[in-house]
């Protein structure tokens, strides 16, 4: 088995803590980004991993983290954006934007595009969802309000939309990029708080994340969206795989980075 060099984003706590845990115990490097300062010292001494601090809804904290990313590494195989926001106390950020579309959608667009130069070939899977909801480029640039739900569903399916986008424009020498329902109501922290359930077991999705970091029979899936409630690639909603819709959203993740 040849080992990877892993970054995941959100891995201080559910899904993306237990995919540390088994990458670990394979043998790989795992990089843990959280944005805890104690989970991640408590993380570090555990696992013996190398730990980043950011808090995503900030893109001056997330840009310093994949500069000091940089300034560390050379390579890295694998970027499994993990980290998500559902309910908060704060929905909204201070340049205005919603924390669902920052944290879930343009922070990991941010850090992916910082990153290509070190990733190169590798993956990039980013962390979609069951629930996806047509984007409304009005509310991705904050000037509009979403109930929570609502900002979360767009916020998942824009993340769909952009791995597509980028894994048709930058050309071969590019990583593949995969967005992936882990599974629907896992019992995650973010289910539990969210959902007020305690959700099915989460090595359903630990077991995908890391099958879809390092299994070739994914080589081929470039810009696609796995499900995983069905075991298998399917299609997005409807506006996912509109080509000039995803074109928009890059274009206003661009806008809204410009604001920082």
């Amino acid at each position: 088995m040849e080992l990877k060099k892993i970054l995941i984003t959100g891995s201080t706590d559910g899904i993306g803590l237990e995919t540390t845990k088994k990458l670990k115990s394979l043998g790989h490097t795992v990089i843990v980004h959280g944005r805890n300062k104690k989970k991640l010292e408590d993380i570090s001494e555990e696992l013996n991993v190398e730990t980043f601090k950011s808090d995503l809804s900030d893109f001056k904290e997330t840009e310093l983290f994949t500069n000091d990313v940089l300034s560390k590494h050379q390579s890295i195989d694998i970027l499994i954006n993990n980290a998500g926001v559902y309910k908060t106390s704060s929905p909204i950020t201070e340049t205005g934007l919603d924390v669902r579309f920052a944290v879930n959608t343009i922070a990991p667009y941010l850090i992916t595009k910082k990153l290509l130069p070190i990733l190169k070939n590798g993956r990039v899977i980013n962390l979609s969802s069951a629930a996806q909801s047509s984007v409304n480029i009005n509310a991705l640039l904050g000037e509009i309000k979403l109930d929570d739900f609502e900002a979360y569903a767009q916020s998942k399916l824009a993340i769909a939309m952009w791995s597509r986008y980028l894994s048709y424009n930058l050309g071969d020498n590019r990583p593949i990029f995969i967005s992936v329902n882990p599974g629907s109501l896992l019992g995650t922290k973010m289910v539990k708080e969210g959902f007020n359930t305690a959700g099915k077991d989460i090595n359903i999705g630990v077991n995908i994340l890391i099958s879809l970091a390092l299994d070739k029979e994914h080589d081929s899936h470039s810009g696609e969206y796995y499900d995983n409630d069905n075991q298998m690639y399917a299609s997005l909603q409807a506006d996912g795989l509109n080509y000039e819709k995803a074109k928009d959203v890059v274009q206003a993740i661009e806008t809204a980075l410009k604001s920082y």
